[in-house]
C-alpha cells in the first residue's frame, strides 16, 4: 500500500510510525535516516561519503504488521 501526503510520519526507535502505527518498508529499500519537513530521508554511503535522498509520503510503499499482505 501507498500513503497519503495527509499520514503523518514518525521515526520512533529506528521505526516508521504511520499515525500512531508501526509501519514496514518496502520502497524505499535504503537505511532509513529520520523524518524532515512531513518527509522520510533515506541515507546511502558510497565511497568514503553519503547521499540522503528525502521521499514524499506518497513515495513510500509497504504494510501495517498487523494488515501483513499475503504472499
Amino acid at each position: 500500500m501507498k500513503l497519503s501526503k495527509t499520514d503523518k510520519l514518525e521515526f520512533v526507535d529506528r521505526t516508521l510510525t504511520v499515525n500512531g502505527k508501526p509501519f514496514v518498508i518496502q520502497f524505499p529499500d535504503e537505511p532509513l535516516f529520520g523524518i524532515a519537513d512531513g518527509k522520510l530521508i533515506t541515507i546511502l554511503f558510497k565511497g568514503c561519503g553519503y547521499t540522503q535522498y528525502s521521499w514524499d509520503p506518497e513515495e513510500i510503499e509497504g504494510y501495517f504488521p498487523d494488515s501483513e499482505p499475503s504472499s
